[in-house]
């Protein structure tokens, strides 16, 4: 299939399920996809981020969301929620994007984010469950769980929106890939692009400094964890 054909075919895929997220594809090297690839056949993966349109917002946060202080902008909100996977030893890059917050309401809006890509490269069997706690944290209307295979991937609800629901999934398919050196990751229409650069972060390849900025910024998130383990 010709790049041009891949390209067309995922438009009309994207009108037709009225996907809530939109193509916006990005060049990417072969072996950089390659690698990445790996880790999504290998792993359980997600993608998820704390960008909101409006992070002060807080009508539709579930009980135990981490409400923004002040000041705290959707860079630091992202920022905090990477180093809590990477202290949670998953590895981490990444992914630029766009998608439609209050998807098939009035209140429908396109909002640019910055989302991560994260590998449960340690085969966590609470990996999911974690994804979703972050996702609820954070107040997004939804994460996205991508399976070892890349085989029925689904959104998660992790706050009050309608669309998906809180605890709600909703299958989205299976992940997809571009060709000839272009990289999309294409669920249900849900495009994103992975930046060349970066591949996955991982705890053990940080600094000791960044690690012990990584280790204060997720201590909270950590401690709710052992308690729960506790219990």
């Amino acid at each position: 299939m010709k790049l041009k054909d891949l390209k067309d075919m995922i438009s009309e895929a994207v009108k037709e399920k009225k996907s809530v997220l939109l193509d916006k594809p990005k060049l990417l090297k072969e072996s950089s996809l390659s690698r990445l690839y790996k880790h999504m056949i290998e792993h359980d993966t997600a993608i998820l981020t704390a960008y909101r349109d409006d992070p002060t917002d807080i009508s539709q946060c579930v009980k135990g969301a981490d409400l923004p202080k002040k000041g705290e902008t959707n860079q630091i909100r992202n920022r905090n929620l990477k180093a809590t996977l990477l202290a949670m030893g998953y590895g981490v890059t990444k992914v630029d994007g766009s998608y439609i917050e209050d998807f098939n309401t009035p209140a429908a809006k396109e909002v640019s984010e910055n989302s991560l890509f994260c590998a449960n490269i340690k085969d966590d069997p609470e990996f999911v469950k974690t994804v979703q706690k972050l996702g609820e944290k954070y107040c997004q209307d939804s994460v996205l769980i991508i399976p070892k295979g890349t085989k029925n991937a689904y959104l998660y609800g992790t706050n009050n929106a309608e669309f998906p629901g809180y605890k709600q999934s909703i299958d989205v398919g299976d992940a997809k890939f571009g060709e000839e050196a272009e990289f999309m990751t294409k669920i249900g229409g849900r495009s994103v692009t992975m930046a060349e650069e970066q591949l996955l972060e991982v705890y053990k390849d940080l600094s000791r400094n960044q690690r012990m900025a990584v280790k204060a910024i997720a201590k909270s998130f950590l401690e709710e964890k052992n308690e729960e383990r506790n219990k």
